[in-house]
């Protein structure tokens, strides 16, 4: 067998072959390193200031028509006294106008199905344009609405410990005098905070509340569900006064009477109903939406189930005798928890919209 010389160039090349390796990583990873080096860190974008567009001088009128499904349903000789998309159901339409995080869409789904197991009857859908309560956003309808739709915006306010959000109706249907849209903005500041005392959820089925009507529509247009306004406030609405009696309450049910502007006259009385979730005190622990908010729903115009969650007030709560000198405890009783109506921006709506 003839050994062949392997020739000295080669041999050359072989052993300078690990130090080639060698270098080719070094170099590649110091590539790297100044690759790293000269990319500037992504610098933080601050976040948006948004707010609301001021109120009009005039109230906005918009004209609308009815839903497609209905106006082909009445074509055929079937229409139904079941206007939505979705035979019957009514239904909380969420739109998130900044992006928001898997887990917060959670949480606002939440609260629209608590307040979806209460209300339970279909509005008529309308087909109109409305523009958003947002300068520089795109309508927030622009087709067929069934049958409430709710812009959202988490956003900067005031910072920590100031406002933690405003909510409310923007436009009516002029057939019942129930919102169609409705906003509601809270306060990114504030969120490790109402996540800390695991209030997120109540606060955000509190405003959703004031958007339905709670204490935004009482008085309007010409419902008159809140009765001796200067002196000691009470519920009118017959509903909401059957579960106040039947949960123990005494005489009419009590509303707010002290704060300012959105919470006077905006809330149940929290002496009174203690942690029920619609009064101005939210309380560490459970603030059940009660038969009595149940039935307010109902008083309001809303085809509402007489359904609510575990309340226990306090039998024999004095509520407010319209014929006598009773008056209720002002007391201040509430525990631990956040004052929301202190915290709250109360919007009005701003118009209505009419079906040709």
């Amino acid at each position: 067998m003839l050994n062949k010389a392997v020739p000295s160039t080669t041999c050359r090349m072989l052993r300078a072959l690990p130090a080639l390796l060698l270098f080719s990583l070094l170099f590649t990873a110091c590539a790297e390193e100044l690759d790293e080096m000269s990319t500037p860190p992504a610098e933080t974008v601050p976040q948006q200031i948004i707010e609301p567009a001021p109120a009009p001088s005039s109230w906005v009128i918009i004209k609308g028509s009815a839903g497609e499904e209905f106006e082909s349903k009445a074509k055929n000789g079937r229409a139904t006294r079941a206007a939505g998309v979705d035979r019957g159901r009514f239904n909380i339409d969420l739109k998130f106008l900044v992006p928001v995080t898997d887990e917060q869409v959670a949480v606002f789904e939440a609260a629209a199905a608590r307040w979806e197991r209460i209300i339970i009857k279909d509005v008529p859908s309308i087909t109109v344009t409305l523009p958003s309560a947002f300068p520089g956003f795109p309508p927030v309808v622009d087709g067929t609405l069934d049958d409430i739709v709710i812009e959202v915006v988490i956003s900067p306010i005031d910072g920590p410990l100031g406002i933690l959000g405003r909510a409310g109706p923007t436009y009516l249907r002029t057939s019942d005098g129930l919102p169609l849209a409705g906003l509601m903005q809270f306060d990114v500041a504030d969120l490790d905070l109402l996540d800390e005392v695991d209030l997120f959820e109540e606060v955000i089925v509190h405003e959703m509340g004031h958007v339905l009507g709670i204490g935004t529509l009482w008085e309007f247009p010409d419902r008159d569900l809140v009765r001796q306004e200067d002196t000691n406030p009470y519920f009118a609405g017959r509903k909401a006064n059957v579960f106040w009696n039947a949960e123990g309450g005494t005489h009419e049910l009590p509303v707010e009477d002290r704060g300012g502007r959105g919470t006077r006259l905006g809330h149940w009385r929290e002496s009174v109903l203690r942690n029920e979730l619609m009064t101005g005190f939210l309380n560490l622990g459970e603030n059940p939406l009660s038969r009595i908010t149940a039935g307010s729903m109902r008083d309001l115009g809303y085809g509402a189930a007489m359904v609510g969650e575990r309340y226990d007030l306090p039998r024999g709560a004095m509520g407010v005798n319209p014929d006598g000198d009773d008056t209720t405890t002002d007391e201040e009783t509430h525990t631990a928890g956040i004052d929301i109506a202190g915290r709250e921006i109360i919007l009005k709506p701003i118009g209505s919209v009419t079906i040709e």
